[in-house]
């Protein structure tokens, strides 16, 4: 991403593909958002920027700090692991962290707690219907209906003659 890029993202504000982090200190939080934009279409975490779309900055101990964060957590956090980029920018004397998160082809994925998340609009929530999770199975073809078994039935009782 160039910067160019980044401040037009920055104008438009967060929404399904991006998220601002001001900083980021929790390993838990941080998988639920990659579980959130791997579950979904992918996107961009852009950290060093407040929710407004300013620029804050990071300095070198976070970035740093961030990028063993970020390697820990996609791959001991996230179930099963994502492998996510890491993009440092400078922003005139401001460093900003993008991470960019793919769309998973594994899906559904979820975070240590066994939590599925999922993005809803700008911003993520936590999914506990089993219908939601299941059509994220099938919708991934790890599940078809038409190989789904059904109890307390047998061939004999099907409507066609094989």
């Amino acid at each position: 991403m160039e910067l160019n890029d980044l401040n037009e993202i920055l104008s438009m504000g967060e929404d399904s593909r991006h998220q601002f982090k001001q900083n980021i200190t929790s390993q838990d939080s941080l998988a639920a958002e990659i579980v959130a934009f791997s579950n979904g279409q992918g996107g961009y975490i852009i950290i060093g920027v407040d929710d407004r779309g300013k620029i804050i900055g990071l300095t070198s101990e976070d970035i740093h700090r961030l990028n063993q964060m970020i390697a820990n957590t996609s791959t001991q956090s996230v179930i099963p692991s994502v492998n996510v980029s890491i993009q440092n920018l400078k922003a005139g004397d401001k460093n900003v962290m993008i991470v960019s998160v793919p769309a998973g082809l594994n899906k559904p994925y979820n975070d240590n707690n066994g939590l599925f998340w999922v993005k809803n609009g700008a911003d993520k929530r936590k999914t506990t219907s089993r219908y939601e999770i299941l059509r994220m199975y099938q919708n991934a073809n790890f599940i078809h209906a038409d190989e789904m078994t059904t109890q307390n039935t047998s061939i004999s009782e099907c409507w066609f003659k094989i």
